[in-house]
């Protein structure tokens, strides 16, 4: 069991040496547990707004979705008005210290291609292979994907932010919004939510990792500001030169950077029936389909084929979202997740291995 008091001695009392992060949800501290386990403790400051049954389904869903480019959530715990989720800890920051940080060298194109790609693999098993139908992570931008030691990019999911849609395509949870500069435009006109919004923010983020530029930067001359208004022009042209981080220099292979900006161009497209699915997007960016356009998916509210296939037994796969966790008393809520009956093939070869690695480092 996790308890407040463990998780109190594991940061130092949540002390300021242990400090790693301020969001509008909670604060995030360094911790160590008992056993040696280096971990991310986040505090929820509106936990008291949020019931708890509805805490720990959000809880439960997380603890399905298990991939070596998603963020494992350990456990967590309820004690009085008190909600902390465990995480598992990365060490190497997020992608935005990495492209803006000024004491930083400025990323290299391999790293940029390797976060690219492997952002895009987590996003395809949220969206489309996960064992909780389609979970739309709602906040994709750079300090949300998380790096390790070898840049290996994990998506961290903000509880409070994702959302669920069924086979139908119905939203079974939703809560709060992205950033406005990663916000797909059929959500800011009409509030309609679907997969296809997040690959808009992850075009933003493509964009961001060829050019080195913030999706809104204040300090760049007017019409430059805002990254979706000043980069479609160019990147209908694949004006590489005019698009590519010129920290750069000419150290890229002009092949993958036109991948990304092709892939990028489609994710940002105002009609989301006209944007890919990330499996395809996925493809684009390994360089299996570049320039032909013919493949987009048809509308993505079609959700039940979204991964090529109609969920034909819908009523069974409801359990997913009112497992043991919903059942049990609140005074069982506190601990960890036992983990062991959603891992994958690959989880103890490379996942695994990763986090031992990123650990080491610390």
């Amino acid at each position: 069991m996790i308890h407040y008091a463990e998780l109190e001695l594991a940061t130092g009392g949540f002390s300021e040496a242990n400090f790693l992060a301020e969001g509008g949800f909670g604060s995030v501290h360094r911790g160590v547990l008992p056993n040696g386990q280096v971990v991310a403790v986040k505090q929820h400051k509106l936990a008291s707004s949020q019931g708890d049954l509805e805490f720990c389904s959000e809880v439960e869903v997380l603890s399905c979705a298990q991939h070596r480019n998603v963020v494992m959530l350990i456990g967590f715990c309820i004690e009085d008005k008190r909600r902390l989720l465990v995480y598992e800890y990365i060490c190497n920051g997020s992608l935005d210290s990495h492209l803006y940080g000024r004491q930083r060298e400025p990323l290299e194109w391999v790293a940029r291609q390797k976060i690219a790609i492997g952002a895009a693999r987590g996003l395809q098993y949220l969206h489309e292979e996960c064992r909780v139908e389609c979970i739309i992570h709602r906040d994709m931008r750079p300090n949300n994907i998380l790096i390790t030691h070898d840049f290996e990019p994990l998506h961290y999911i903000v509880i409070s932010r994702l959302v669920i849609l069924d086979w139908r395509g119905d939203n079974l949870m939703e809560t709060r919004v992205w950033k406005p500069e990663y916000l797909a435009p059929e959500y800011a006109q009409s509030g309609q939510i679907t997969e296809k919004a997040d690959v808009y923010s992850f075009g933003v983020v493509l964009v961001e990792l060829v050019t080195g530029r913030k999706a809104v930067d204040l300090m760049r001359p007017k019409g430059q500001q805002c990254l979706t208004e000043w980069a479609p022009p160019l990147l209908e042209e694949y004006a590489i030169e005019e698009l590519i981080d010129p920290r750069l220099g000419n150290q890229y292979l002009e092949n993958e950077v036109y991948c990304m900006l092709h892939a990028a161009s489609l994710c940002i497209r105002r009609d989301p029936h006209s944007r890919p699915r990330m499996s395809q997007v996925l493809r684009i960016l390994d360089g299996d389909m570049v320039m032909d356009t013919s493949y987009i998916s048809t509308p993505s509210y079609d959700v039940g084929n979204r991964s090529g296939r109609i969920w034909s037994e819908p009523l069974q796969r409801q359990h997913h979202y009112s497992g043991p966790l919903l059942e049990e008393s609140l005074e069982s809520f506190s601990g960890k997740i036992s983990l062991d009956k959603y891992k994958p093939a690959y989880w103890d070869r490379d996942n695994k291995a990763r986090r031992t690695s990123c650990e080491d480092d610390i």
